[in-house]
């Protein structure tokens, strides 16, 4: 087994020392918590299985709503963070402007079921570009070629070996890779941001299962009293590593944790979290408030579109914490309240 992380960036204090980097066998990143292989049957099956809620899934017409204001787009100042659907988050965090995940389009035989007042052509002021792993529905080729294109990106920050999927689509745009617990360069920025784990895999064809790493984001800006933590959670099953980050990094404003694609379990259980484990992982890390997304923009799995936030909400309101789950519409700015900024 060999360790592999970017020399160039710093570990995490608390993994310094201990952190070799991830492990790869064969080529390929190793999960070794839960190992898991992703293969053909269980696709097969659930493709030629009845699901047993399509009726109810048929009649559920449940959407994320949409915010029509695009005004914040040409807001350089204040601190927002706006969904635009799926896992594709724009923050603005000291003026610097993030874009995660920018799958904006429709993909084959699964189109968007929602989308932003805008066409992902027209998105502008995009400073850093992050990818959380190379799965279709975060990671697309047009979308990618569109953003680099059309803005000066000073960086994409991507996890190890991402380069070998999108190296020819961004121009001369840097890339800059992490092993989880590194520190990207953002010097300058007065944002910081880690790379961490996440219970999941890669693949994009037939031959390449784990040639490239995946994970997760900490966005941590300003210091004491105004100190503001965001937690981008990529995709993931359920995972231990959800309190361990949560120690390292105390005090989470918001985590944006996954709560769809979850149906049949035999299928997704390795993949995603459903809003119970997501649930779990959000009082796992510390997190206040819980930004509830990868729900409601792609059908992508058996169970109704409407039935992961309603299942979320429930959860949050059986524990008192209705205040703290976040939903705002697409394409609605958000920041935490009180916050200032």
């Amino acid at each position: 087994m060999e360790y592999l992380l970017n020399p160039a960036l710093p570990v995490h204090p608390d993994q310094a020392g201990r952190w070799r980097g991830n492990p790869i066998v064969d080529g390929e990143f190793q999960y070794l918590q839960h190992p898991f292989r992703a293969s053909w049957p269980p696709l097969l099956k659930m493709l030629l299985s009845p699901n047993p809620q399509r009726a109810q899934k048929k009649a559920d017409p449940w959407v994320p709503p949409v915010a029509q204001d695009v005004r914040y787009l040409e807001d350089r100042k204040r601190n927002y963070i706006v969904w635009l659907g799926h896992a594709c988050f724009l923050m603005q965090l000291n003026g610097i402007r993030f874009l995660t995940d920018p799958q904006l389009a429709d993909m084959p035989l699964v189109p968007r079921r929602v989308h932003p007042p805008f066409d992902y052509r027209e998105l502008r002021g995009i400073d850093y570009l992050l990818l959380s792993h190379d799965h279709r529905d975060h990671v697309d080729e047009q979308c990618i070629r569109a953003i680099c294109a059309n803005n000066t990106i000073r960086k994409i920050l991507a996890p190890l070996r991402m380069t070998d999927v999108i190296g020819d689509w961004v121009g001369g745009t840097p890339i800059e890779e992490a092993a989880w617990f590194q520190r990207y360069d953002l010097a300058g920025t007065g944002v910081e941001v880690y790379f961490l784990p996440t219970r999941h895999w890669c693949r994009r064809g037939i031959t390449d299962f784990n040639r490239r790493l995946w994970g997760s984001f900490m966005f941590t800006v300003g210091e004491g009293e105004s100190r503001r933590r965001i937690y981008f959670g990529g995709d993931s099953a359920e995972t231990p590593y959800w309190k361990e980050i949560g120690t390292m990094f105390p005090d989470i404003d918001v985590a944006l944790l996954g709560i769809g694609a979850y149906k049949p379990d035999y299928m997704m259980q390795s993949n995603h979290a459903d809003p119970a484990e997501a649930f779990s992982g959000y009082r796992d890390l510390g997190a206040h408030y819980w930004w509830p997304m990868h729900h409601g923009t792609y059908d992508l799995s058996f169970e109704p579109p409407s039935e992961p936030i309603l299942w979320a909400a429930r959860l949050m309101n059986e524990h008192g914490l209705a205040d703290q789950l976040v939903q705002p519409a697409v394409n609605e700015p958000w920041w935490m309240p009180g916050a200032g900024g």
